[in-house]
């Protein structure tokens, strides 16, 4: 849903003498460079921060410094057993202080921010997450569904040289892999930028796309134009963003599953009906196992170590980690889709003909339940506690709780509109239902009505929808800016520093329940300030965060710009959420940098301030917004700067 090098000022990694996990060789340095005093020690547990700039093949610049990309890192230990604490979830914003608050608590500003996010918005919120969408026409739609002009935003419009078949996120998601058949390439998008880095060009069509678990190949499934060559599969190496290998598997559509520990790919051949074993190592083919009807997809269970194969004579192909068929699982219907629960227990087979799921139970290697679901199903995706199955034949979204299974009783299946009407079928082999972040919910492309719902579970119906612009969305993607462990105990997130000045960086654990504020000071860009004498900066001088209904409110903007103190076509564009209702004003020059433009709330409610300056090269999407909250005069907290 941004980062470089410079010294830790106030908010810096303090790290406990004697630690030693898995960066103890990086300890000595973290210590140099950051004092102790950026530890706190509340409800058993031991929080440190170190905010520091990303190398991006620059100098390096002492200090934090606006604009600049920076990794904020939290090192959480047990301080009884000084143990990383792992699996935590950690919430984190970056808010400018404002002397006005400084008897507002941390548990008060935290709070402010889940209560009321419109209205208290910090500069830079760290629990984030961006929506894709990959569109009829060749095109990926970037959007943010939290910080718009009163619901979802368009961030930006990626453009491809052909329609996308298919994608696929690297680990770190820094990466978009995008797979264009009738250009023969596969794109690589920067996440960072929204920007495509590279296109890598193939002799065949790409249609499938796999990340191995490690993250160390991209695998894509060619498919020969004349569909009798044996095309077969290539393996990128992601660090080098080249093709390592080119692996002759057989004809037809490609599947690919992958084991635990990215020593084997699998690789389906549907005109062939074989199913190919890669040893990775090797990047050679290992075997191929002959099946008795066309291979639809491939799954592997973590569980069980063992890969299953549906096939679209209603078969389930059980190969063990030696490549060795076992006795096959009989569903009699034919089968279209299979996918595992994250635990890799409970396999979903979905016969989009007879409108049944077949549930496997991996850990006795047998069907364990069937079950109805809405029309032509055709896509499995899973939170922490359901199964989710899209239909295409009608707009239904079928759930299966998870725990029902492990309790061996029947699975109740619940429903929901995942959109107005029924999708119909794309003919895409890319998801079209995701989870979010939260893994409470979930994301839902419908093409036929060009919109992604977003959909909480125990609600009887989405609770919202994100608008993709005009554009069918085929499938869609979640990129996630939230902060992720990525060593036990430490979580790491990166962030576009703010502007300049002295910000509170706040906290919040759940389990058990943490609240704190940090503080970091972040000063001016020196290289903007090289370039251009003074970089462009925009300051609203609205002194509170609530205004009285019905009264003119003086919205003031200085503008710190040594080249023009006075312009006279700087807007103002007012926006009420929710709602429909905008105003545009032209502010007025009251000389010194500042200008100022009159508004009078008419109604209660969350108002967004947006400005823009041609001559100043500021546009509304570019700058800052100002967010208040109009209330009746009785509970106005405070008065507004004349």
């Amino acid at each position: 849903m941004r980062i470089n090098n410079y010294r830790s000022l106030a908010l810096c990694l303090t790290v406990l003498a004697g630690l030693a996990f898995a960066f103890s060789d990086q300890w000595p340095a973290l210590l140099k460079n950051n004092p102790p005093a950026n530890t706190v020690v509340k409800e058993g547990l031991s929080i440190a921060l170190a905010i520091d700039p990303v190398q991006a093949g620059k100098s390096p610049v002492a200090g934090l410094h606006e604009g600049q990309p920076a990794r904020l890192q939290f090192t959480v230990l047990d301080t009884s057993g000084k143990e990383p604490v792992k699996g935590l979830h950690p919430a984190v914003w970056l808010d400018r202080e404002n002397p006005q608050e400084q008897n507002l608590s941390c548990k008060d500003r935290i709070n402010s921010y889940l209560q009321s996010q419109l209205a208290f918005q910090p500069e830079v919120n760290l629990n984030s997450y961006f929506v894709l969408t990959l569109n009829n026409k060749a095109s990926i739609s970037v959007i943010d569904p939290i910080n718009g002009f009163g619901g979802s935003k368009l961030i930006t419009r990626i453009k491809l040289n052909s329609p996308g078949a298919d994608w696929v996120l690297s680990k770190d998601q820094k990466k978009l892999y995008v797979a264009t058949p009738l250009s023969r390439e596969v794109a690589i998008i920067d996440t960072d930028t929204w920007k495509t880095t590279a296109f890598l060009p193939f002799d065949a069509a790409p249609t499938r796309l796999a990340l191995q678990p490690d993250g160390h190949y991209l695998w894509v499934g060619l498919e020969a134009a004349d569909n009798k060559s044996s095309a077969g599969v290539s393996a990128v190496d992601t660090e080098k963003a080249q093709a390592a290998a080119s692996i002759a598997t057989g004809k037809g559509r490609h599947e690919f599953a992958f084991n635990a520990d990215s020593r084997t790919a699998y690789v389906s051949n549907a005109d062939d009906q074989t199913v190919t074993v890669i040893d990775i190592a090797r990047l050679s083919s290992h075997k191929a196992i002959k099946s008795e009807a066309r291979p639809a997809a491939l799954a592997f269970s973590t569980l069980s170590k063992t890969l299953y194969a549906a096939t679209e004579n209603g078969r389930l192909l059980v190969i063990d980690a030696d490549g060795q068929a076992g006795m096959p699982i009989e569903t009699g219907k034919p089968l279209k889709a299979l996918r595992f629960s994250p635990d890799g227990r409970w396999g979903f087979a979905l016969s989009q003909t007879d409108n049944k799921v077949f549930i496997i139970d991996a850990s006795l290697n047998r069907l364990a339940q069937t079950v109805e679901v809405g029309a032509a199903p055709d896509q499995i995706t899973f939170t922490d506690h359901y199964a989710y199955i899209r239909s295409t034949g009608n707009e239904t979204v079928s759930l299966v709780q998870l725990d029902a299974l492990a309790r061996n009783t029947p699975a109740a299946v619940s429903t929901f509109p995942g959109g107005q009407a029924a999708p119909g079928s794309s003919g895409l082999l890319a998801d079209a239902i995701v989870p979010t972040p939260e893994r409470n919910a979930v994301v839902v492309a419908n093409p036929a009505d060009k919109s992604v719902y977003y959909y909480t579970e125990g609600m009887a119906a989405p609770m919202g929808n994100f608008e993709n612009f005009g554009l069918n969305p085929m499938a869609v993607m979640v990129v996630n800016r939230s902060l992720q462990e990525t060593a036990p105990g430490v979580y790491t997130g990166t962030a576009q520093l703010p502007p300049a000045g002295r910000y509170s960086v706040s906290v919040l654990l759940d389990n058990p329940t943490v609240y704190h504020c940090f503080a970091a000071d972040i000063a001016p860009d020196p290289e903007l300030a090289k370039a251009d004498g003074q970089p462009v900066k925009v300051e609203y001088l609205l002194n509170s965060k609530e205004v009285p209904v019905g009264k003119s409110v003086p919205i003031r903007v200085k503008i710190h710009h040594a080249a023009q103190d006075s312009v006279n076509d700087l807007q103002l564009l007012i926006v009420r959420v929710p709602g429909l209702w905008q105003q545009r004003l032209l502010a007025k020059p009251l000389g010194g940098g500042q200008y100022q433009a009159d508004i009078t709330p008419q109604e209660t409610g969350v108002y967004q301030v947006f400005i823009q300056s041609p001559s100043l090269s500021l546009t509304f999407e570019q700058q800052p917004m100002l967010i208040f909250r109009a209330v009746r005069p009785a509970i106005a907290t405070a008065q507004i700067k004349e």
